[in-house]
């Protein structure tokens, strides 16, 4: 192919991204984007937020094995830390509702009624370091690492727990 034609190609692709950046920059600062939680966000920005927080944790959180194993104790000591911890946000059980956690922006899920995708390890580094910009604190300060690894083994294998060993 000609040089020619190849540096137009990649001076026009440069100018793309050029100007998109520029929109995004101009929206920003203009105040276009709405940051209100009462709003539901736009597809494209679900999607972008949601894929900028998994390739972050995938990339931070170590790759390591929970050092907990799924006996009963732990389960019930997992369940709770997070009972008082985290039901406020997340649901006390798959059952209940989380108004106060739906509120946020983005949704605090419902971490008992579906299994959440990320790892033990990610669900660890999650925790203890928390999301910025969002209701999701730092844990690292408030629980030792032994009991945020109960919480995420309990989230992980909730269903393992009978409904009067989890209360």
């Amino acid at each position: 192919m000609n040089r020619r034609i190849v540096k137009f190609f990649a001076l026009g692709g440069i100018l793309a991204y050029g100007m998109a950046a520029l929109v995004v920059i101009l929206s920003a600062r203009l105040g276009v984007l709405p940051v209100q939680a009462d709003v539901t966000p736009s597809r494209i920005e679900a999607t972008l937020l949601g894929s900028a927080l998994r390739a972050s944790v995938v990339r931070h959180a170590p790759n390591e094995n929970n050092p907990v194993s799924p006996s009963e104790e732990h389960l019930i000591a997992g369940a709770q830390l997070y009972r008082q911890m985290c039901s406020r946000c997340h649901g006390a059980s798959s059952d209940s509702e989380n108004l106060y956690g739906r509120s946020f922006y983005p949704p605090a899920p419902r971490l008992l009624l579906s299994r959440p995708s990320y790892t033990d390890s990610q669900m660890f580094w999650l925790i203890k370091h928390g999301i910025r910009n969002t209701a999701m604190p730092a844990w690292g300060s408030l629980l030792s690492d032994d009991d945020i690894w109960k919480v995420v083994t309990f989230i992980q294998k909730a269903d393992l727990l009978t409904d009067s060993a989890s209360r």
